[in-house]
């Protein structure tokens, strides 16, 4: 049995955490803000779950499959569906009525022709177009690409529980400052004693606590990652001015809003909860043109807010990730959406987890 502290409680650190104790070893979660869940949790305001950007479940994904594994209560999920994402100046990427367009479209999809819109769009939708994703471009297409009925917030509820029972120590308002031999330094002074350390503090957090220990690698992994950013806007509304389409794709302006509501009705009855993403370099004027693609394919919407979240420059994806085993040598592996794997979002940070939680025994 190892000890082991688990830097960050985003998905990534939370499953690295669970899958660490069913190994056997003893775990400490130490998390910088005041609660666990990281990009992967939402604020319940007016009666609305708001999150920090788009946050579709694969129910085929690592993500899902631990949240269902750890529960007692399977979770409801509801999938986003083809016939009502809408590809702007196409049209439905599934249309009704229309079986020689459906037909063309899905002959498209499967050739994964990159000049067709539809392929486009799904690959768009999946993982905001950050790299080709084969894996979850499947899951659009198949309908497993979900919205569950408790939110985001809900799930990670489930993972805190599951470790809550085994007896982990998760505690909040810890930030780590060094890394030195086998003990964690924590700013308050206090030190945590153990054999390996994970770090699912996101790439930022990472690379400054790696820097003193091997700052010429760390320079070299950190410099070769990419990060895409996007600007989000959630609205809770009290009307539905989407007319009960789940997902408009504008492809011009590398934007997408969708109705969570309209997915999954549990979340609210009658009205809209309206999540819109633009992923662009450009961090000037970015809410000013969130609205006017709001005004653009919604529009009234603005006269029937109950509340919003609005967020600028937020990270949606990463390309040349880095390896969870790079620091290895130094008894430190990586978990989170930065870090490589075969999976995106929110999977990527459940795997990477899982994947470095496994290699502990390697490192001892």
């Amino acid at each position: 049995m190892a000890r082991v502290v688990v830097v960050g409680a985003g998905i990534a650190g939370l499953s690295a955490a669970i899958h660490a104790v069913s190994s056997g070893h003893h775990v400490v979660l130490l998390e910088k803000k005041t609660k666990i869940g990281g990009r992967g949790t939402s604020q319940n305001i007016d009666g609305f779950s708001l999150h920090y950007g788009p946050h579709l479940v694969d129910k085929s994904g690592p993500f899902f499959r631990m949240c269902k594994k750890l529960s007692r209560v399977k979770p409801d999920v509801k999938s986003i569906r083809l016939d009502k994402i809408e590809v702007t100046g196409h049209g439905p990427i599934r249309p009704v009525g229309n079986i020689k367009q459906a037909a063309l479209n899905k002959r498209a999809i499967r050739k994964r022709s990159r000049t067709n819109p539809y392929y486009q769009a799904l690959i768009f939708l999946s993982n905001w177009g950050i790299e080709d994703n084969e894996y979850r471009a499947n899951s659009v297409v198949k309908s497993r690409l979900c919205v569950s009925n408790e939110g985001w917030i809900g799930l990670i509820g489930r993972l805190g529980a599951a470790l809550d029972e085994v007896g982990v120590l998760i505690e909040t308002r810890c930030e780590v400052v060094t890394i030195d031999g086998h003990q964690v330094h924590l700013k308050d002074g206090r030190n945590f004693s153990c054999d390996a350390v994970i770090l699912a503090c996101g790439p930022n957090g990472a690379k400054q606590i790696l820097q003193p220990i091997n700052g010429d690698l760390a320079e070299q992994k950190f410099s070769q990652l990419e990060t895409s950013v996007a600007s989000c806007v959630e609205l809770g509304l009290d009307s539905r001015p989407m007319a009960g389409k789940h997902c408009l794709i504008d492809l011009e302006q590398n934007a997408a809003i969708i109705d969570y509501a309209a997915i999954q009705p549990k979340l609210n009855d009658t009205g809209s909860h309206i999540s819109a993403i633009m992923v662009s370099e450009q961090s000037s004027n970015s809410s000013e043109r969130l609205e006017e693609l709001l005004n653009q394919h919604i529009a009234g919407w603005s006269k029937h807010i109950i509340t919003d979240l609005r967020q600028s420059r937020i990270a949606v994806g990463y390309s040349n990730r880095i390896n969870f085993d790079a620091f290895a040598k130094h008894h430190i592996l990586l978990a989170g959406a930065w870090v490589q794997s075969d999976y995106a979002l929110s999977d990527a940070a459940a795997d990477t987890g899982k994947r470095a939680a496994k290699g502990i025994a390697g490192i001892l």
